[in-house]
C-alpha cells in the first residue's frame, strides 16, 4: 500500500526500529480486505464498548433506586406524615416495587453479563488473520449478542416509569386513605380493640350487627342465642344478599385463635341452614393458618384482630375489608 503522506491520517513516526519494520511489512502486505476488516473491527469494538457502557449506566440507576426505595421505606416520616393508619398498605407498596426494581436489576445484571463476555471475544484481536472475522457470509459477530442483550432491557426504562408513576398515585391514595381513617379513630364512632375487648360475647354481637348497618346494610338479627345454629348476626345488602355472621368475642385474659374446625362447622350451617350469600366469621382474636385455608377454599370471609381495626376502629367499610363487591351479582357459594 502506497502511504499518501499528505492524507488526514498517517502512520506516526515510531522509533524503534523493529516497530518500524513490522509496520511497514503490514502495511505492504495490506489489501483492501484487511483495511476493511480492521476498520469493521475498530467500529465493532467502539460500539460494543459504548452499549455496556449503557447497560452499566442502566443497572447503577436501578441500583440508585433501589436503596432510595429501602431507604424510604424505612423512614418513619415519609412525605411527612406518620402513616399511622396506612402504614401496613404503605410497606405492601414499597416491598411489592423493591421486588419489581430487583427483578429488573437482576435481568440487567444478567444481560451485562451475557454482553461483558461478549465484548470480551469482540475486543481480543483474534490470532487469524482479522479479513477471516469478515468473511462473506459470516453471522457471528460478538457485537450481535451485545446487541441482543441492549436489545432485551431497553424497555426496562420505561417499565420502571410505569411502576413509578403507579406507585406515586396509590401513595396519593392512601394519604387520603390515612387522613379518613385518622378523622374517623378520633370520632364517637370509632370502637378500638382495646374497647372491644371489653364486651361481652352479647355486646360483641351487637357491635358487628351495628357495623353492618353503618355500612348500608338491614339487620335481621342483631345477636344470637339458644337455637341460632351458628348464626350471631344477620344482614342484608341493598342489593338484597344475605349477609350470615359468627362472631367470636374473646376477652383481655385469652387470647383466642379460632380454629379450622370451628370455621368447618360454620361452613356447614351458612348457607344450608340460613340460606347466606355472603358467610362471615368476626373475632377480636386471630384464626388460625388452616382455618384461613379452609374459609378461602368454601369462600367464607374472616376478619380477625387486624381486619376488626379498620372495619371498627378506623371506619372502612366491610365491603373493603373483606373484598365484597358492592354490585348486584350475588356472592359465588361454596
Amino acid at each position: 500500500m502506497i502511504i499518501d503522506r499528505t492524507a488526514r491520517v498517517v502512520p506516526p513516526r515510531y522509533p524503534d526500529r523493529d516497530v518500524r519494520s513490522r509496520i511497514g511489512d503490514a502495511l505492504g502486505k495490506a489489501d483492501d480486505a484487511d483495511l476493511l476488516a480492521a476498520y469493521l473491527w475498530v467500529q465493532e469494538v467502539s460500539i460494543g464498548r459504548e452499549a455496556c457502557t449503557a447497560l452499566r449506566r442502566q443497572r447503577d440507576a436501578l441500583r440508585k433506586n433501589l436503596e432510595k426505595l429501602n431507604s424510604l421505606k424505612n423512614s418513619s416520616h415519609f412525605r411527612g406524615r406518620t402513616w399511622d393508619f396506612t402504614r401496613a398498605e404503605l410497606d405492601s407498596l414499597f416491598d411489592a416495587f423493591i421486588m419489581k426494581v430487583s427483578d429488573e436489576l437482576d435481568l440487567i445484571d444478567g444481560s451485562l453479563r451475557q454482553a461483558g463476555l461478549a465484548f470480551e471475544k469482540l475486543s481480543t484481536l483474534p490470532e487469524e488473520d482479522l479479513s477471516t472475522r469478515y468473511a462473506p457470509g459470516r453471522v457471528d459477530s460478538p457485537l450481535n449478542t451485545i446487541a441482543e442483550q441492549w436489545d432485551k432491557i431497553a424497555p426496562s426504562t420505561e417499565r420502571f416509569a410505569a411502576m413509578n408513576d403507579r406507585a406515586l398515585a396509590e401513595i396519593e391514595r392512601l394519604a387520603v386513605v390515612d387522613d379518613r381513617r385518622n378523622i374517623f379513630a378520633q370520632s364517637q364512632k370509632s370502637y378500638t380493640l382495646r374497647r372491644i375487648r371489653e364486651f361481652d360475647g352479647k355486646d360483641f354481637e351487637v357491635l358487628v350487627a351495628w357495623l353492618t348497618q353503618r355500612d348500608g346494610m338491614k339487620v335481621i338479627r342483631q345477636h344470637g342465642g339458644t337455637g341460632d345454629r351458628g348464626a350471631d348476626v344477620i344482614s342484608q345488602t341493598p342489593d338484597g344478599r344475605r349477609v350470615v355472621v359468627q362472631c367470636k368475642q374473646t376477652s383481655r385474659a385469652a387470647k383466642q385463635t379460632v380454629t379450622s374446625t370451628n370455621v368447618q362447622t360454620f361452613n356447614g350451617t351458612a348457607r344450608l341452614e340460613h340460606k347466606a350469600d355472603i358467610a362471615l366469621m368476626v373475632t377480636n382474636g386471630t384464626f388460625s393458618e388452616p382455618a384461613r385455608d379452609f374459609a378461602n377454599d368454601h369462600a367464607i370471609h374472616l376478619i380477625g384482630a387486624t381486619e376488626l381495626e379498620r372495619w371498627a376502629t378506623w371506619g372502612d367499610s366491610l365491603y373493603d375489608v373483606v373484598g365484597l363487591s358492592r354490585g348486584s351479582a350475588l356472592e359465588a357459594s361454596a
